[in-house]
């Protein structure tokens, strides 16, 4: 009975070592006649199977052959092929031959001549058969199967060891000794090798849209988020940073333009398969960041990919010695713009002007004679630069990390501890992060591999707690000169009825905040049989927050008086602490095989995830005793407190399968199958489909002749499904009640709340869809130095979610429905050239894209604003407002001209003059009036750009990189555009204002204007102007210093290098102090951008 159930074991054994085999002693037909080896190899590659790998110089390819074998081996057929030729070959048992330059080395044992040899590794550890090993003066041999090589030399040189997939790497020798290598892959595969969703693919056979940036493009930058690394690299990809805020200064993002109305309209990004913040992430432990833009790359994610998906991939350790790399810098940050204020007397001679022009009496003329013959004493007249006493010139920014990698055969180790900090442009105000990632991966047997991940963050904030940062800064930019900040004594001056932006920041109060993350990822790969793998994830993921603020009242004064505290509220406390707990279970199987010409793919997958999130809020006011600061030393009859707790889930289910015939026809089919815990059963359920092509031409036949100068050729199309449920709360389809005094009950004179419905039910609403097709080419020319991607595509959403007003009578907030559709066209462009030239390595970068948007459907649905308009056949959100037509120059062009409000006595010279376009019939009426409003642009980013410009020569490296934007509106507001509006001050620039004697003047007519209702400040073509710029994003200088420097000091890289970031703008019709990246219509309000100067170190040892 024993040895019968042996017997199917040892069948099995032979079946293995049979197709183990075949490859290898197969035979094989071949017909070559009048062929060039390049064309012979071909031939060969389509009648065998086999793939040739090879160097782009090497000999003889240009040599014409014939020959004829039948049913012969593989080893006669390439012995036939290179007969008399410099051509050697090494051939793999996975089908690969490896062609490389006969050795024309003498006698190795000869007297006097260096002789080098030893073993040629991977960094996965296995040895590299057939890895090229040349020396300066040509002289080279290639690896056995063993990986060993040896070379016989004349005199001191430098070797270079190549293969296909590795970074090649060069190393002197001056005498005889034992070299044994190990070459990196982990920058040059991702080139070959593109990470997808739940896996990777071989970067030739991709059919949908999708781009990668490697490690090395990332850090160079020298830039502290991911969103940041991105900005500019990734066509179609929009970044836009709004803050430079400490801690606050990621750039939003959106790919290929706005994804919905009213749910999220951000990327879903996974890291390491899990979904996080890519701007929490020290950059330092990041390999790779894969875009993927269209459904067809994205549909594997289903309804969370409805806005694209990005995928961050972090180091991971390789075979070999241990390698320790530190890399630091340090440096500091100045705004890259700011306003100059006036000073006293130039602000209170503009306030006079405004009086006169409103015919009122002059405020200030004493005043400025007072101020004239020195009268500022800090007591009764000010002259208070609010700007220089509020932000700093120039705050420091240091970034440093320590990683460690290495491993053996069966454990592979990678680790990186960082540390980051930025302080910012006002008095406490400062952020900083620290993170440890660790890496391991064991190799439990030959078909067992176990991944154990940990990551710990722990970011903390500090910023004065009587307002934001960026009002702070605002409140420094708005306010007047002649108003007090710090009075002769020292103390705080009275502001604007106590606000003093100076004591805000420098009375010490703070706010305080700390935010751990913990996260683990344990992952177990089998491989049962070649082939086929099974693939288990399970993460977990815990991001902590706990804030403080303790609000302490000072003192302020006026002309010696005491006007008080501020905030007049008195002293308080508050904490809150929130907590999300997040887990993935992840199982996947595939299956890979090759045959004949065919190559197949298949992934079927499972994955459910959850969140768990609390919060709570608790405060007390009126704390008597200093020092005594804790919650619960506050007044007791103060105290308040709230609380929140929600959950969600996903289930999902999903597959992808690729095709390929011949390297040459590709074909991609994904899904995925999700629920939500978001919808109501019967409702939660989605299908996400996609599927593209792709045709390689250039491995055509017939394409053969052109391959000397397109070396490279594919058109790739695709089309696919996602969806969308990220709207606003976790349980839309379900009724709300709250607790209220509208349906309260008197008791005892005291009205107590009652309990009522609040918000209006849909329990029909489900996803948001959106179907999406793709049409591109790939282009390498001339061997691929010249490289070009173009992308078209058509992105539909239907089904939007949104909330249509109900009539007041109702008394609740309306539903949620799916109504409307929306659409996204555009297109993408990359390109890039890398050369040589000598001894001085180049490379040049550019793309190009843009995207416009259409709302097709509301349901006849306006929505109107102050500034801007949603409707039907037009861009979401245009700005909507008057046609200016220049100023009115006299009180008759006055009076025979439509003015806004109808009354021509309310308005001057100097004023806006509007266009009457429009009436109640659609035809000019003689009136300025809301029918006069029409779309004046949108603020959407168009033609956005990115150039870099780099190379290397005899270890100097640098960088160049523009990044832009080639149209946009941008719709100019606030104290940066309206001159003493709403109790602004004025800058200088704002000067320029409108006189008789001044007559085409940069701003109209100067008036003091507290409520800004004046008709100069009605949204019109006057304010929305050209947002586009181009940006020097990044400059950055290096030396690598030479190993003979080095070597000693067991050192195997030293490079120090210099960077800076917004070094400057070209900018078009942008007022100063506004900056065009951020400045959104807010102008001087915001927190400004950084231009950033650092210095750095990169140690390898």
């Amino acid at each position: 009975m024993k040895n019968n159930n042996l017997k199917p074991f040892k069948l099995l054994c032979l079946l293995v070592l049979l197709v183990i085999t075949y490859p290898v002693h197969a035979q094989h037909s071949v017909s070559i006649a009048d062929k060039t080896i390049a064309q012979a190899i071909k031939i060969i590659e389509g009648d065998t199977g086999y793939k040739f790998f090879y160097a782009e110089n090497l000999p003889d390819f240009t040599k014409k052959v014939s020959f004829k074998t039948e049913n012969k081996s593989i080893e006669t057929i390439l012995n036939s092929l290179f007969k008399d030729t410099e051509i050697a070959y090494i051939i793999k048992s996975q089908k690969q031959i490896i062609l490389s330059k006969r050795s024309t080395q003498s006698n190795p044992q000869s007297v006097g001549k260096i002789i080098i040899k030893g073993q040629v590794k991977g960094s996965d550890g296995e040895a590299l058969i057939g890895a090229s090993i040349i020396s300066d003066n040509n002289v080279g041999t290639i690896t056995d199967i063993d990986g060993n090589y040896e070379l016989q030399l004349e005199k001191p040189t430098t070797l270079t060891y190549t293969y296909i997939g590795y970074t090649p790497l060069k190393i002197k020798v001056n005498k005889s000794e034992i070299k044994n290598i190990i070459l990196d892959s982990s920058n040059v595969l991702l080139d070959d090798v593109v990470v997808v969703g739940y896996g990777t693919q071989k970067k030739i056979n991709l059919t949908g849209s999708v781009q990668s940036v490697n490690s090395e493009d990332i850090l160079r930058r020298s830039v502290s988020t991911g969103s940041a690394a991105l900005q500019g690299v990734i066509p179609g990809l929009t970044a836009i940073q709004s803050s430079g805020q400490p801690g606050a200064d990621n750039a939003s993002i959106k790919i290929r333009g706005l994804g919905s109305l009213n749910s999220a309209t951000s990327p879903l990004i996974l890291i390491d398969g899990v979904e996080g913040d890519m701007n929490r992430i020290d950059l330092n432990s990041v390999e790779s960041i894969t875009v993927l833009k269209d459904a067809a790359s994205a549909s594997i994610y289903g309804s969370r990919a409805s806005n694209g998906v990005i995928l961050v991939t972090t180091k991971r350790g390789s075979e070999g010695k241990v390698k320790l790399t530190f890399n630091g810098y340090m440096g500091y940050n100045k705004p890259t713009t700011l306003p100059t204020p006036t000073n006293a007397i130039e602000y209170m001679q503009a306030v006079d002007v405004a009086r006169v022009n409103a015919s009122q009496e002059p405020l200030y003329t004493q005043t400025i004679d007072i101020y004239k013959n020195g009268g500022v004493d800090n007591i009764n007249y000010y002259d208070t630069d609010w700007r220089k006493e509020v932000i700093k010139d120039h705050a420091t920014t240091q970034n440093y990390s320590v990683s460690i990698s290495g491993g053996n055969n069966i454990t592979k180790l990678f680790a990186t501890a960082g540390y980051y900090a930025q302080n910012g442009l006002i008095d406490n105000n400062k952020f900083t992060r620290t993170s440890l990632r660790v890496n391991t991966d064991t190799q439990i047997n030959k078909w067992m591999k176990l991944g154990v991940d940990i990551g710990i963050r722990q970011a903390t904030a500090k910023s004065p707690v009587m307002d934001t940062p960026a009002n702070i800064i605002g409140k420094a930019l708005t306010m007047t000169p002649i108003m007090s900040g710090i009075n002769a004594d020292g103390t705080w001056g009275y502001g604007i009825n106590g606000t003093n932006p100076i004591a805000m920041v420098q009375s010490g109060c703070t706010t305080n905040s700390i935010a751990p993350e913990y996260t683990a990822r344990t992952t177990l790969s089998i491989d049962p049989f070649k082939g086929f793998n099974i693939f288990g994830a399970y993460s977990w993921k815990r991001a902590d927050g706990e804030t403080n603020a303790f609000v302490k009242p000072y003192q302020v004064y006026e002309s010696g008086v005491s006007k008080g505290e501020f905030p007049t509220t008195g002293s308080s406390k508050s904490e809150h602490r929130t907590k999300t707990v997040t887990k993935q279970y992840n199982l996947q199987g595939t299956y890979e095989k090759n045959f004949h010409k065919n190559y197949l793919k298949a992934l079927v997958g499972f994955q459910s995830e959850e969140l768990h999130n609390t919060y709570l809020l608790a405060g007390r006011k009126n704390y008597y005793y200093d020092g005594y600061e804790e919650l619960v030393n506050g007044d007791v009859s103060t105290a308040s407190n709230s609380s929140s707790k929600y959950a969600w889930s996903m289930l999902s289910y999903f597959f992808r399968l690729n095709y390929a015939y011949n390297d040459r026809y590709l074909l991609e089919v994904n899904g995925r199958y999700d629920g939500t815990s978001r919808f109501k059963k019967g409702h939660r359920w989605g299908f996400f489909p996609s599927v593209s092509a792709g045709w390689r031409i250039s491995e055509e036949n017939f394409f053969e002749s052109a391959k000397s100068v397109v070396s490279n050729l594919k058109l790739r199309a695709s089309y696919g499904e996602l969806g969308n449920q990220a709207i606003s709360g976790y349980y839309p389809y379900a009724s709300s009640i709250g607790s209220t005094t509208t349906y309260g009950y008197w008791f005892d004179k005291e009205l107590a709340a009652g309990v009522a419905q609040i918000q209006l039910a849909n329990e029909a609403i489900t996803w948001e869809k959106s179907k999406q097709i793709n049409a591109g080419i790939d282009i390498g020319m001339f061997n691929n130095r010249l490289n070009a991607t173009f992308d078209y595509y058509i992105k539909n959403i239907t089904d939007m979610l949104q909330q249509f007003p109900v009539p007041l009578f109702v008394g609740m907030t309306a539903p949620w429905e799916n109504a409307g559709s929306m659409r996204n066209s555009g297109w993408e462009l990359s390109l890039s050239w890398q050369d040589r030239i000598g001894s001085v390595n180049y490379y040049v970068k550019g793309n190009l894209s843009d995207v416009k948007n259409k709302v097709i459907d509301l349901y006849g649905k306006e929505y109107v604003g102050t500034t801007t308009i949603t409707k039907e056949g037009e861009e979401y959100n245009s700005w909507y407002g008057y046609v200016a037509d220049g100023y009115f120059q006299s009180r008759e062009e006055i009076n025979n001209s439509p003015v806004y409000g109808g009354n021509p006595n309310n308005i001057k010279p100097g004023y806006i003059k509007y266009k009457d376009i429009s009436g109640p019939d659609g035809v000019p009426d003689g009136k300025i009036d809301n029918y006069d409003r029409t779309i004046l642009g949108n603020s959407t980013p168009r033609y956005e750009f990115g150039l870099t410009l780099g190379g290397d020569w005899k270890g100097l490296d640098f960088s160049l990189f523009f990044q832009g934007v080639g149209k946009r509106d941008v719709y100019y507001s606030g104290a940066g555009a309206r001159a003493l509006s709403g109790n602004y001050t004025i800058y200088k620039y704002q000067l320029d204002y409108w006189t008789e004697d001044n007559p085409h003047a940069k701003f109209p007519i100067l008036l003091e204007d507290p409520s800004g209702t004046n008709p100069n400040n009605m949204i019109s073509s006057f304010w929305v102007k050209s947002g586009a710029y181009c940006r020097l994003k990044n400059i950055v200088l290096g030396y690598t210093l030479p190993q003979t420097w080095i070597q000693k000091a067991a050192l195997s890289k030293v490079r120090i290098y210099a960077s800076a970031q917004n070094l400057f703008t070209i900018k078009n019709n942008f007022y100063e102090g506004f900056d065009p990246e951020n400045s959104i219509g807010s102008g001087a309000s915001c927190y400004p951008l950084n231009k950033t100067f650092i210095f750095g170190l990169n140690v390898e040892f």
